[in-house]
C-alpha cells in the first residue's frame, strides 16, 4: 500500500508535495483523488500548512509588492521628507498646455499619496516628475501666450 509522507516546506516542491529520499513517485491510478488537490487549495476542509498564495509579507517570493517604508534611501538623502510640489503644479494648470499639466498635477498627487503610504523613494521621484512637467508647461504656457500677443499686435498694427 502506498503512503504520503509529511516534509518539511523547505524542500517542497512547486505543487506542495515531495518524496522522500529513496522513495519513487507512485503510479497515477494507485492515488487516491483526494491528494490530486491544486497548490493553495483547501484539503479536507483545512488550509494546506506553507501555502504562500496572497501572502506580501517579508520574505515573500514578491517582496516589491510590499508596501513597507524605504529605510535606504532615508538615511542616505537629506533627512527632510520630499517635496511634491503641488501648489507649483495648480499653478501650472492655468497655462494653455492642457496635457502636460493635467499630467503634472497627477504626478504631485500621487507623491503625496506615495508619502503618506511610507514609500520615500516613490515619492520622492513622483514629485521630481511632478516639479519637471510644471516647469515645462509654465514655461510652455508662458510661450505661448507671447507668440499669441506677438501674433495679435503684428495683425492690428497691420491694419
Amino acid at each position: 500500500m502506498d503512503h504520503l509522507t509529511v516534509i518539511s516546506e523547505s524542500s517542497e516542491t512547486s505543487n506542495g508535495f515531495a518524496l522522500a529520499v529513496g522513495q519513487t513517485s507512485p503510479t497515477a491510478s494507485s492515488v487516491s483523488p483526494k491528494l490530486h488537490a491544486k497548490p493553495g487549495s483547501h484539503v479536507n476542509g483545512q488550509p494546506r500548512l506553507g501555502s504562500r498564495s496572497g501572502s506580501l509579507a517579508a520574505g515573500s517570493p514578491r517582496p516589491s509588492l510590499t508596501r513597507q517604508p524605504s529605510t535606504i534611501t532615508e538615511g542616505a538623502g537629506d533627512g527632510s521628507k520630499p517635496r511634491d510640489y503641488l501648489f507649483l503644479a495648480i499653478l501650472s494648470c492655468f497655462c494653455p498646455l492642457v496635457p502636460i499639466n493635467i499630467v503634472a498635477l497627477t504626478f504631485s498627487v500621487m507623491s503625496r499619496n506615495s508619502l503618506q503610504q511610507g514609500n520615500v523613494d516613490g515619492a520622492r521621484r513622483l514629485g521630481r516628475n511632478a516639479m519637471v512637467l510644471s516647469v515645462v508647461s509654465i514655461l510652455g504656457g508662458i510661450a505661448i501666450i507671447a507668440t499669441a500677443i506677438a501674433l495679435n499686435w503684428g495683425l492690428i498694427l497691420k491694419s
